[in-house]
């Protein structure tokens, strides 16, 4: 069926579908028209995404997005669905972080963090039920489809760490791999149109609990008592519409700081890049994050940056001076770097994106 081609290549993508995880796949079909090769690739994807015509490239749809149909799926659907066809795969691509239950060679490209960090949910609270499943349960489903012939690539070091100590894997079958970062032509960008005689913040994450939004809210009520003038003209900008957090919203009416925070609504990537250039600033409490994008697009613009002082901002941001580092619930180093950025105004060297690894990645899958 497919002799003329020198491997038979299959991927698994269907579950990328928004965020993070559908930029993996945007940005693995960008390089793939380099490094297509005389192979052939069998790609199962969500049928939203785009699916852009490439030869030697066959897209099959799968928009059933259940859990039990994804383990069901990689835990021998897959292997049932090959046999059917009589393929015999020579690698089997994943680009969301588990892999399937083969005896081939496997390229595994893993993007989620959450079993790494050592904060603990709830699994009885709704807004961190998800959060309990991925710490406790998907650990099981990543570590039932590794093999001896698998390969793991990762964004950051720290998730190298964590990945070879939860599943006991081998260092040297893990690899970093930066993913690409869109290089920001400055002069095309128009600013955001804010208003001139207040200091704009801006925020851009999703109403999880360990976004830690709170810690902004906590640091502005310090601000209103030490330092009054900061305080009456911060703006600090969500990406979250208004009703998108509701115990967020109530806990900013509660300390009377409303007028401090505004809430944007979900940006498109344009708008957002135009509040980069129209910010004071960058804040990033977060605390649990695979890459955090965010960092390196407001580093592009040369913006100061306050983060949580955890490890991921360290390795995503080194070499960038604009940063400064905050311990997460230290809500009053947070109001003193917000002010001294509001007082000082400092702007610093913009930072470079890195290369992109991409090459190294279908190194991988055709050693």
């Amino acid at each position: 069926m497919f002799s003329s081609y020198n491997k038979i290549i299959i991927v698994n993508t269907s579950a990328l579908r928004s965020s993070g995880a559908l930029t993996v796949y945007h940005q693995f079909i960008a390089h793939l028209r380099s490094y297509v090769g005389s192979h052939r690739w069998i790609i199962f994807v969500d049928s939203s995404v785009e699916q852009p015509i490439i030869d030697g490239v066959t897209y099959i749809p799968d928009d059933n997005h259940s859990w039990f149909h994804r383990i069901v799926w990689e835990h021998g659907g897959l292997k049932r669905w090959l046999k059917q066809r009589n393929i015999i795969p020579d690698v089997i691509v994943s680009l969301q972080n588990t892999g399937s239950v083969t005896e081939c060679k496997q390229v595994i490209y893993y993007h989620q963090s959450l079993p790494f960090y050592s904060r603990k949910w709830n699994l009885l609270k709704a807004n961190e039920c998800m959060m309990w499943l991925y710490k406790h349960i998907y650990p099981f489903f990543v570590s039932s489809t590794l093999n001896d012939k698998t390969d793991v690539v990762v964004q950051i070091p720290f998730i190298k760490r964590g990945f070879c100590k939860k599943y006991k894997f081998a260092e040297d079958r893990v690899h970093v791999l930066f993913p690409d970062v869109e290089k920001i032509e400055m002069d095309k960008i128009i600013a955001a149109n804010l208003s001139a005689d207040c200091l704009h913040f801006i925020y851009p994450a999703t109403p999880f609990p360990y976004k830690e939004h709170k810690t902004l809210v906590e640091a502005v009520r310090i601000l209103r008592q030490s330092n009054p003038s900061v305080f009456a003209k911060i703006r600090i900008h969500f990406t979250i519409p208004i009703g998108g957090y509701p115990l967020l919203e109530q806990l900013i009416v509660a300390y009377g700081v409303s007028e401090q925070f505004v809430f944007d609504g979900i940006m498109s990537h344009e708008n957002l890049l135009s509040f980069y250039k129209a910010s004071r600033g960058l804040l990033f409490p977060s605390t649990i994050e695979t890459f955090g994008l965010p960092l390196l697009e407001a580093a592009a613009f040369g913006l100061p940056i306050i983060a949580s002082d955890l490890d991921y901002v360290h390795e995503v941001l080194n070499g960038y001076e604009g940063v400064m580092f905050a311990k997460t619930k230290n809500c009053q180093k947070w109001a003193d770097l917000i002010a001294r950025v509001c007082e000082e105004a400092p702007t610093f060297e913009p930072l470079t994106p890195k290369g992109s690894s991409w090459g190294k990645f279908f190194e991988l899958i055709n050693r």
